[in-house]
């Protein structure tokens, strides 16, 4: 035991900051904070969600949600996020096959933060490189 060097280890400690403009990625679900859905007004008069891609090259960095109120062929539906019961806010997207589309069977188990920028007025995009 006398060999053994000690060194501090620096953990980040992951928490809810009030304001942190995130998407929740992982277990067949894309679930965007508060402070991601006040980027866009009225985003809980939306009721569906279209996926777009963004890429850089031949490389997918980027999930686009555009929201609207008309449901399309291929639109998922954005349901207000609930805890205990009780409507709260966030937005929840639920789809294993869209989860599964940009990563695979990596999020089946795991649940990771991105950051969230606003595209336009009915749009905001989940930066997939940019891990928190």
């Amino acid at each position: 035991m006398s060999n053994i060097v000690w060194e501090s280890v620096d953990i980040k400690q992951s928490s809810h900051s009030s304001g942190e403009k995130f998407a929740s990625i992982g277990q067949g679900r894309i679930s965007l904070s508060s402070a991601a859905c006040s980027l866009l007004d009225n985003i809980y008069s939306y009721e569906w969600v279209n996926i777009l891609q963004g890429k850089d090259g031949n490389k997918v960095v980027m999930i686009g949600l555009r929201f609207t109120k008309t449901k399309e062929k291929n639109s998922l539906r954005a349901l207000r996020r609930k805890y205990k019961g009780q409507i709260v806010e966030g937005i929840n997207i639920n789809s294993k096959p869209l989860i599964k589309k940009f990563f695979g069977e990596t999020k089946e188990t795991s649940t990771s933060r991105y950051a969230v920028e606003k595209v336009n007025d009915n749009t905001i995009a989940i930066n997939i490189l940019k891990e928190m």
